[in-house]
């Protein structure tokens, strides 16, 4: 069986120097002609921006440039796997995808997993910049069952060196999805990332906390897309740490999905998305 990829727009592979040095591989796909937009997609620890695939046809043909800010030491990224030096690096090094992809025009960050808690981290820089922002099965509360697992794989890595990537990822791939991107994608992924580095834990957990902070000072207007069958995420959680934000800048969506949404239901995400991008942007 072949790597399932039906996406019929041209990927493009590019490349940006991070602030201190380590060379950037990510992925694009851009309309032939005017763009309305860019739509910078983050995604989770274990996953890269292939896996957006199913979402990217729908979200070109709508006008938006598309961009997968692969982190260091995952996706194409080979040097340094499952790793990264801190906080503040992977941050420097999402800011620097947009800025060589996104430097002017309405700009709108979908982080997907994990991807959410990154995006969060990069609000404050980005500013008047960011047009809107899209929360899609977002990692920010991890379930009960990916904590415990988390718990028993760092256990499991207690005498790894920091740079050693020796932790297990929390998540096991049936919960992303029970469809048929499950065996003819995801379980084909060479590239997908399946252990992390100690210190790479530990900026996760920096992260995490820094997202929080951020979501609760949140300007920009958010949309935010949650599984109803999702294993990975306490969706009630997200509920409950968006509740602080006025309810005319939130938009809460849900669909019967697994964790990994943009293969469940990829015309559900990609109508919302372009529905949000529409009402968010710059009226002229």
């Amino acid at each position: 069986m072949s790597l399932v990829l039906d996406c019929q727009t041209p990927l493009r592979a590019a490349h940006t120097t991070a602030p201190d040095g380590y060379r950037l591989t990510y992925r694009t796909w851009r309309p032939e002609g005017p763009t309305r937009g860019t739509v910078v997609l983050l995604n989770g620890i274990m996953s890269h921006s292939a896996w957006f695939f199913p979402l990217v046809d729908a979200l070109v043909a709508g006008g938006l440039a598309v961009v997968g800010a692969d982190r260091r030491g995952s996706g194409l990224n080979d040097e340094a796997r499952g790793d990264a030096p801190s906080a503040k690096a992977v941050i420097d090094d999402a800011l620097a995808v947009i800025d060589a992809q996104a430097p002017s025009g309405p700009l709108y960050l979908v982080g997907w997993c994990w991807g959410s808690v990154l995006a969060l981290n990069l609000v404050r820089a980005l500013g008047d910049r960011l047009t809107g922002f899209v929360m899609v099965a977002p990692g920010l509360f991890p379930s009960e069952a990916v904590q415990t697992a988390s718990v028993r794989h760092e256990a499991d890595a207690a005498d790894a060196a920091e740079s050693d990537a020796a932790i297990l990822t929390p998540i096991v791939d049936t919960m992303f999805t029970s469809g048929p991107y499950l065996e003819g994608f995801i379980r084909l992924d060479e590239r997908r990332l399946m252990h992390i580095t100690p210190r790479f834990r530990a900026l996760m957990s920096k992260l995490s906390m820094g997202a929080l902070a951020r979501l609760r000072r949140l300007a920009a207007p958010l949309l935010v897309l949650l599984a109803e069958d999702d294993e990975a995420t306490d969706n009630a959680a997200v509920l409950r740490a968006i509740g602080v934000l006025d309810e005319a800048q939130v938009t809460v969506r849900k669909a019967t999905s697994g964790h990994a949404m943009q293969f469940d239901v990829p015309e559900f995400v990609t109508s919302q998305i372009l529905a949000f991008a529409a009402d968010a942007s710059p009226k002229a």
